[in-house]
């Protein structure tokens, strides 16, 4: 059912609803919510406005009787039974007034705590108290010295007045100056009136904030005078709920208002277990900040109400939906059902099955007719491909064969390894296609050695023919003895006769005397061959000429090679130099010499299977698109009437603390015992000690690595050879080396040790071997 298009569709079709439903509802949800919460901030702020109105009013009725009555003993003097009298009436005519006091100057008066009369409403019943008593002395109280010091009305932090009101209360205190008859101002007496924090409640109880939501008025030094919670009251708002309270929305909240600057948050709130809306302003006349809270989830509730029965309404619609999508897609894809189990007969090869009857001429009825099509035209190419594919089988067995016949026409099938007593020489010839067109011979006639490497223009095919004519055209001119230089005149108006195709072939053709090893060789537009001598590569210099085979009678220059003992000479096809890479990078000539050097010491069929390892380490995963033929010549060294067989002493060592010290013993013993002159001893301990370190540094050899010295001895000669299983690293090609007579400050670091090996040895060779980096360096202690 998995497999099914029914089934995926009915459930693609549904999921798809559901998702563009959930979606709708859940942007709907949104908006909604905060359509909400605009209005609700809305709300909140012109239900503070209203709020700080009221309280306003209140505060300013409170203030307008307190400094009337002060305005009235700054002008009038008044008995203190008379100052008592009007301040009965003041309190008794004013239900905002709590309680109030004229409280005299202690020293304008004769009694020596004062005179402070104080009414107040308790329980209903005006009540009377003295404040200048010991036990309340109102001299010390902060409404009366506060108001002393700023020398202003204002309203007092709220308080318990104990022993006068008994409730908590703020004060509004007017301080009355008279001037004497010198002139001087001085204090008269401190008026106030008290507002108890219980009438603010009921204030702020009257505001219809919803079940949960309450008003809350701060002082300006956060001591909560109304709240949801009585428990609360006179405690900082930071000490009310500690554990739970958003301190630092709170903190900047409060210093906002108390800046000026009205603000609305929304945060978690302890009171109402959940997130509310806060908005928060000052009262003018006081400066204490008035909230008022929202619930929020009260306020959203009737909104999720909503978006319940609107996912019940929208789960309903869905299910009649996919039954709806599960009829329809049924119907429609009965026929395609039918067609899938006739595709997968077909597949099985029972090209005769039935396929379903095609009705009208809708998508469903046009694929039927066109698979019907199909599987017509599928069985006549089954029957095609048939027979290309026996044709194919043939034309490849025929493409092995005539690979094989073109290789049986070079020397030892396209892969040669020859050894004489004067030199060996190796070839490989290795076609981009089945068949190619590069081509190598060598032919040995008496002391001279006939040698040459040529490659075709093109491939394929068409160069695998022009290769078999050159080939068997130059296997003539080998025997004939004839010189290189006319031997390439005869061969280029060979081939270019019938040459209706303007195929060409460049060609290096040499010969070598073996008595006194001079090589005579011509170019016809050959890559020019390098030579290894002495552990250094050089390209040789040739005067070459045209292609063969592109117009008759040109003339092809002499070339003349002195060769050693001990070299090599690498011959070889630009298929080599111009191998590719991912990056449409050339192997080049440099890569080649490099290899050449490095493959130096190895023996001749390693060395050449080395080089065509490297050439396809650098072209990776990119196909080779040329020919490739390399052709390797290693000259035997001399063998000097006064040489002798060199003794040898070998040994490894382990990596470790005492590594230097042990080789350097071993070393110097080694040399005493094959009696090498012992003034050549310290030679050989720096040079050791310089390669040992070297290897040891940088090689990145395991803890236990193993580290092979190997020391050979005649009269003539000391060789050190060093092996490891480190990081391939040539320190004579790849070394950063020191700039001679740069001051030591400046000197690269390792630098001079390069240099320190070099000048005392007089050869050193590099190679990378079965994994091992092999290093050799010989001195010679006389001339050879």
């Amino acid at each position: 059912m998995s497999k099914s298009i029914t089934t995926r569709l009915i459930v693609l079709l549904t999921l798809c609803s559901a998702l563009i439903m959930g979606t709708g509802m859940l942007v709907d949800y949104r908006l909604s919510r905060e359509e909400i919460l605009d209005r609700l901030h809305m709300e909140s702020r012109d239900t503070i406005k209203s709020t700080i109105i009221d309280l306003e009013n209140l505060l300013d009725g409170v203030e307008g009787s307190t400094l009337f009555l002060a305005r009235i003993l700054q002008q009038r003097d008044y008995t203190q039974p008379g100052l008592e009298q009007m301040l009965k009436d003041i309190v008794e005519n004013n239900e905002d007034i709590y309680g109030a006091t004229i409280a005299l100057n202690p020293q304008r008066v004769d009694n020596p705590l004062g005179f402070a009369p104080y009414y107040h409403h308790k329980d209903g019943i005006l009540t009377y108290a003295d404040l200048a008593s010991e036990q309340y002395n109102y001299r010390s109280q902060a409404w009366y010295t506060d108001t002393v010091t700023a020398g202003k009305p204002g309203w007092v932090e709220p308080y318990y007045d104990e022993g006068g009101g008994e409730v908590l209360m703020t004060t509004f205190a007017v301080p009355v100056y008279r001037v004497d008859e010198q002139g001087d101002r001085f204090l008269y007496a401190v008026v106030t009136a008290d507002l108890t924090l219980e009438e603010l409640q009921r204030y702020l109880q009257r505001l219809r904030l919803g079940q949960s939501g309450f008003a809350t008025m701060l002082s300006r030094t956060g001591i909560i005078l109304s709240g949801k919670n009585p428990a609360n009251t006179m405690r900082h708002y930071s000490e009310a709920h500690s554990d739970e309270l958003d301190s630092s929305t709170w903190r900047e909240m409060f210093s906002s208002v108390l800046a000026g600057q009205a603000v609305t948050r929304q945060l978690e709130c302890p009171e109402i277990f959940g997130r509310c809306m806060i908005r928060m302003d000052a009262l003018q006349s006081t400066g204490w900040p008035v909230a008022v809270i929202y619930s929020e989830k009260e306020i959203l509730s009737p909104l999720r109400k909503f978006q319940t029965k609107s996912t019940a309404l929208g789960l309903i619609t869905l299910l009649l939906m996919s039954l709806a999508v599960y009829f329809v897609t049924r119907r429609l894809t009965r026929p395609l059902a039918a067609l899938a189990q006739a595709s997968d007969d077909i597949a099985r090869g029972e090209l005769n099955t039935p396929l379903p009857a095609a009705r009208g001429d809708d998508e469903v009825a046009r694929l039927v007719r066109s698979f019907a099509a199909m599987k017509k035209d599928l069985k006549s190419y089954i029957a095609d491909l048939e027979a290309a594919t026996a044709s194919r089988s043939r034309l490849e067995g025929e493409l092995t064969a005539a690979r094989e016949i073109q290789m049986s026409m070079l020397p030892r099938g396209g892969e040669a390894i020859e050894r004489f007593e004067e030199y060996e020489l190796w070839a490989r010839v290795r076609p981009a296609k089945s068949v190619g067109g590069d081509l190598y011979s060598y032919y040995r006639s008496g002391r001279q050695l006939f040698i040459a490497v040529g490659d075709v223009s093109d491939k394929g095919v068409p160069a695998a023919l022009f290769m078999a004519k050159a080939i068997s055209l130059i296997q003539q001119l080998a025997g004939a003895e004839i010189e290189p230089a006319p031997a390439m005149v005869q061969l280029n108006n060979a081939l270019e006769a019938g040459n209706d195709n303007c195929m060409f072939v460049t060609l290096f053709l040499g010969v070598l005397d073996l008595d006194n090893l001079q090589l005579r060789f011509a170019s016809a537009g050959h890559t020019p061959p390098s030579l290894l001598r002495a552990g250094k590569v050089k390209v040789l210099k040739q005067d070459d000429g045209a292609a063969l085979g592109l117009a008759t009678d040109l003339e092809y220059p002499g070339n003349t090679l002195q060769l050693e003992p001990g070299d090599r000479l690498a011959i070889y096809t630009d298929g080599i130099d111009e191998a590719f890479n991912e990056q449409a990078e050339m192997f080049g000539f440099d890569r080649f010499n490099q290899c050449l050097a490095q493959t130096g010491q190895a023996p001749l069929a390693a060395a050449g299977s080395d080089i065509f390892a490297a050439i396809d380490h650098h072209a990776g995963t990119t196909a080779q698109s040329d020919d490739i033929t390399l052709m390797l010549l290693q000259l035997k060294p001399d063998d000097h009437p006064g040489a002798t067989k060199m003794d040898k002493i070998s040994a490894h060592f382990s990596r470790g603390k005492n590594l230097i010290s042990q080789v350097l013993d071993w070393i110097q013993q080694s040399l005493e015992d094959l009696g090498v002159p012992e003034d050549n001893h310290m030679v050989f301990t720096l040079v050791t000690e310089e390669l040992v370190t070297n290897v040891d540094k940088y090689a990145e050899l395991p803890v236990d690595g193993i580290i092979e010295i190997t020391v050979e001895a005649s009269a003539a000669r000391v060789a050190l050879e060093f092996r490891d299983k480190g990081i391939p690293f040539n320190p004579l090609q790849d070394a950063q080396r020191a700039t001679l007579g740069a001051d030591i400050e400046s000197a690269e670091i390792g630098g001079l040790g390069v240099h320190l090996v070099t000048q005392l040895t007089d050869e050193q060779l590099y190679r990378h071997s079965d994994g091992h980096n092999v290093l050799r360096v010989t001195k010679l202690l006389q001339d050879v």
